[in-house]
């Protein structure tokens, strides 16, 4: 499971690229770009029920204070550690950001292995009372889900490797699929350490080349934001199951689309492309992407249109790529 890390500053090309560095030495780093965007996400991460790890914070925002925003989260979270960065630490008083106690002070400019570093050694120390105290986790079973997302080498059997793969234990859907990765599955299992041991079995399988893991979550939305889906989604009932819409692909082609996306604008896009016609299902991911889609059209060029016209638009949206699942009997 990855460690979310929060992260506040208010220059967008130095949260895009921590995003990035922080997320290929597996942590995900939701980023704010002010004290009360960091407030409002705080607050939902604690009403969800939602880990968070630490929250590495920059001196000078534009509307709070970075000193007194610390202040804010000692008080209101005081198990949640804290690293204070900034580029204009001969401008503070020393002694003030000693009595601040916070758990690490890095200066700019610093590297993502830099900031990584004091993560890890954070993240050792703190105990697991500190922890529960950010978000202490809800004591029933839920069930966890995860995508992985195979290449198979050139020495695979795909039609055997597919088989074996389509019948295994906790394995939701399996599509065959067209692109640099040949195989989809979205797997569930009573916890993200069951899913991650099944992400190894299958990298030990014959004919496997990798696997990219991603973890499926639940995006922090603003509590508006969450009523309309709600709402919306209870409307549509007759058409959505406990997992999404139901996916009933007769007489329809379907991709996969897997996106990444400015984490800023998840309030904006994610119920856009969750209630959107042509969308199955839309989930959250920790990993190498932010969403995974699954799309339908009645022919392939349909779903290039969505893509063209609709997804290209969407400000915050980075990069999609697409994978048209296929029958096997196709490949």
């Amino acid at each position: 499971m990855q460690h979310k890390i929060l992260f506040v500053d208010d220059e967008a090309s130095l949260r895009r690229t921590m995003a990035i560095g922080l997320n290929q030495r597996g942590f995900d780093m939701e980023p704010c770009e002010n004290g009360m965007s960091t407030l409002k996400k705080l607050d939902s991460y604690m009403k969800n029920n939602i880990n968070l790890s630490a929250a590495v914070v920059d001196i000078r925002l534009p509307d709070i204070d970075g000193i007194k925003l610390v202040k804010i989260i000692k008080f209101k979270y005081p198990g949640l550690p804290v690293i204070l960065i900034t580029g204009y630490a001969d401008k503070y008083n020393n002694e003030e950001i000693r009595n601040l106690q916070v758990n690490a002070f890095l200066e700019k400019p610093f590297t993502a292995d830099e900031l990584t570093e004091q993560c890890i050694r954070i993240l050792d120390k703190e105990t697991k009372k500190n922890e529960a105290a950010v978000a202490p986790m809800k004591s029933e079973s839920i069930s966890q889900s995860a995508y992985m997302l195979i290449r198979l080498n050139n020495e695979a059997d795909i039609f055997d490797t597919y088989k074996s793969l389509y019948y295994m234990e906790n394995v939701l859907y399996c599509d065959a699929t067209k692109g640099d990765y040949d195989i989809f599955i979205l797997a569930q299992a009573d916890s993200i350490d069951a899913l991650e041991e099944m992400g190894e079995k299958i990298r030990k399988m014959p004919g496997i080349e990798s696997v990219d893991f991603m973890e499926v979550d639940s995006p922090i939305l603003e509590e508006s934001v969450s009523s309309i889906i709600d709402t919306a989604e209870e409307a549509l009932s007759e058409d959505i199951t406990s997992t999404g819409k139901i996916r009933d692909l007769s007489n329809k082609v379907c991709s996969y689309l897997v996106m990444e996306i400015e984490r800023e604008k998840i309030d904006e896009i994610y119920p856009t492309l969750r209630l959107n016609e042509n969308v199955v299902y839309c989930d959250y991911t920790l990993g190498k992407y932010n969403l995974v889609l699954m799309v339908t059209g009645r022919y392939f060029d349909e779903i290039d249109k969505f893509i063209q016209q609709t997804l290209v638009n969407i400000d915050g949206i980075i990069k999609v790529k697409e994978y048209p699942i296929v029958s096997m009997f196709e490949m």
